[in-house]
């Protein structure tokens, strides 16, 4: 997929890009600013047609059977909603391209915590409540597949935070395939089944959590917080257990086998920096890791 610039320079958006989303999943598209990840999700939503390739939705093909996918789909990407339409208009204004009748309206207003605005401009409403509309706007039509791109971008923390529980909710409840773009790892550890790792335009990994994990060999990490971070080195590490050691945000982060079985060693490698030495904790490895990593490769 490319696009031209407004200098009439030719960018590639994405290069042989290949996947599929099991039904009943959330599918998670993750990378960088400027990956490609809007893109893919706009190509696979029938948004935008690419240059080559083919896209089979419900065993349909995307791009000749567009209305009818459209009819058994939805999408929340962004903020775009008409500025001047209060919270019921905006979704009767979509729900009438379905048929939908109010009942199912008001529904939506009550079950994304939208009573109080219901008669509130879209233009009036603060970030988090434009937000929760763009997510109910998406399941007016109740829907067998959505496509939601970065959808707490923005957000503060609390508000984030009960999106995400409303995404999983429904989720549950309704067995909707979700398919979301995130720049968020905690959000893509919290919500996705699946997950591929888009940069430059390329898939650079695909799988579940625990398979992505894989990719940096370690289950666990020991965190070491240091007072501060100069000329520490480390001649070797030991053959077994510790694959590697990064310095990042005043740490040194260990990627071991195992945090319990470990841990003694690690203490020895650091004992001639034991006096600037604050904390050490054990965690699981986690996306960011696995992220760092693949940007590392990338």
């Amino acid at each position: 997929m490319s696009y031209k610039t407004l200098f009439g320079e030719r960018k590639v958006a994405l290069r042989d890009v290949s996947l599929e989303i099991e039904e009943g999943e959330i599918f998670g598209i993750l990378g960088p600013n400027a990956a490609g990840k809007t893109t893919l999700i706009s190509i696979l939503s029938t948004l935008l047609i690419p240059d080559s390739g083919s896209v089979s939705i419900f065993g349909m093909d995307a791009f000749k059977e567009t209305k009818k996918i459209r009819e058994r789909i939805n999408m929340s990407s962004g903020l775009n909603l008409p500025w001047s339409l209060s919270v019921y208009e905006c979704l009767k204004f979509f729900g009438m391209a379905y048929g939908v009748k109010d009942n199912r309206i008001e529904e939506l207003i009550e079950s994304f915590e939208l009573s109080e605005f219901r008669d509130v401009e879209f233009e009036e409403l603060s970030t988090g409540n434009k937000q929760k509309l763009s997510l109910a706007k998406a399941f007016v039509n109740d829907p067998e597949l959505v496509f939601l791109d970065e959808p707490t971008t923005g957000l503060d923390p609390d508000v984030a935070r009960k999106v995400r529980k409303k995404i999983l909710k429904i989720h549950e409840e309704e067995g909707i395939t979700i398919v979301l773009t995130t720049h968020y790892m905690a959000e893509a550890e919290l919500l996705c089944d699946r997950i591929t790792f888009l940069n430059h335009g390329r898939i650079i990994a695909e799988g579940t959590q625990d398979d992505l994990k894989k990719i940096i060999g370690a289950k666990d990490r020991v965190i070491v917080e240091l007072s501060y971070i100069d000329t520490i080195s480390f001649d070797k590490l030991p053959p077994e257990g510790i694959y590697s050691v990064e310095f990042r945000d005043e740490k040194l982060i260990f990627f071991v086998d195992s945090g319990e079985k470990r841990i003694k060693e690690i203490v020895k490698l650091i004992e001639p920096y034991w006096n600037n030495v604050k904390g050490i904790t054990v965690e699981e490895a986690n996306l960011e890791d696995v992220f760092l990593e693949l940007a590392k490769r990338a």
